[in-house]
């Protein structure tokens, strides 16, 4: 129980792992978005072509 504590090395790696999961998740919704963007901005593109 004394790794649970702030500093310990299992209390470091769960906060280290925590936040590269909210960036993994974060990067990839942004790249979402600006794929469905992209996509939506094509076929608006090609219906007025």
């Amino acid at each position: 129980m004394r790794d649970l504590i702030p500093g310990g090395y299992v209390f470091t790696h769960a906060i280290f792992w925590t936040v590269i999961a909210m960036v993994a998740v974060g990067t990839n919704g942004v790249a979402i978005i600006l794929s469905v963007g992209l996509v939506l901005l094509a076929l608006e593109s090609i219906g007025k072509a």
